[in-house]
């Protein structure tokens, strides 16, 4: 590891030397590393950037002290800094779309992994959750009860990272709910002449079929007035 700093942003540099340490060195969750006083000398900055650094590192989730240890690097949660960051409110209408059609993805493509794992047990529990939704109007759930329903899914299939996922997202849904109805109101009143319509209960049924396609052209229409604010919303 080359040891030369500049004198400017002393602590992004010496964080970003203990991560460069951590890679060239192969250490994994639970190798120690040096500590403040050695990453000093090694760096020829002072303590305190040092301990400035790992303190970056720590709430990154990349190193932690333990007794008798010292530092150590464990395994970050990697939604941790996205989820700290995340407010609606300073989102841009692009970014929005982007993240809704990141969902669309989402929740088309899990399917794979939904009908590998689904019993006649999980089938019970989505049922349980549809009996109790109420829709207020037409296709329009409350958030809550949109959310219930589709982290159960993620839960069934069985990936923890894309139900963290959802469940950072799940500001940005319902920010957009509130500010956005407007337009998806008359989107679902024409889905709804056409009876286009897909509703929980279709998508179970789907699922209770072990209809996999049918199940990903049903969501796909479900996720419908979010395909037409993706493209149609300026």
């Amino acid at each position: 590891m080359k040891t030369g700093l500049s004198t400017t942003t002393l602590a992004d540099q010496v964080e970003e030397k203990i991560i460069e340490y951590i890679k060239e060195n192969h250490l994994v969750p639970g190798d120690s590393l040096p500590n403040e006083m050695q990453f000093s000398e090694m760096l020829g900055t002072s303590r305190n950037v040092v301990r400035e650094a790992m303190s970056r590192l720590r709430m990154l989730g990349l190193i932690q002290s333990r007794t008798k240890r010292g530092i150590v690097v464990t395994e970050p949660p990697l939604l941790n800094g996205f989820k700290k960051v995340l407010d609606p409110n300073l989102l841009s209408i692009k970014t929005i779309k982007e993240m809704m059609g990141m969902r669309i993805a989402l929740e088309i493509g899990i399917a794979e992994f939904l009908f590998a794992n689904i019993t006649e047990k999980k089938i019970e529990e989505l049922e349980q959750i549809v009996s109790r939704q109420q829709a207020i109007g037409i296709n329009n759930l409350s958030v809550e009860d949109e959310m219930i329903f589709h982290t159960k899914i993620y839960e069934i299939a069985g990936n923890d990272f894309i139900l963290q996922f959802n469940r950072i997202m799940h500001p940005v849904f319902e920010f957009s709910k509130q500010n956005y109805e407007s337009y998806f109101l008359p989107v679902n009143e024409k889905l709804n002449q056409k009876g286009e319509i897909i509703r929980h209960t279709d998508l179970l049924n789907f699922i209770k079929n072990r209809d996999k396609e049918g199940y990903q052209n049903a969501m796909q229409k479900h996720l419908k007035p979010y395909w037409e604010f993706l493209y149609n919303y300026d």
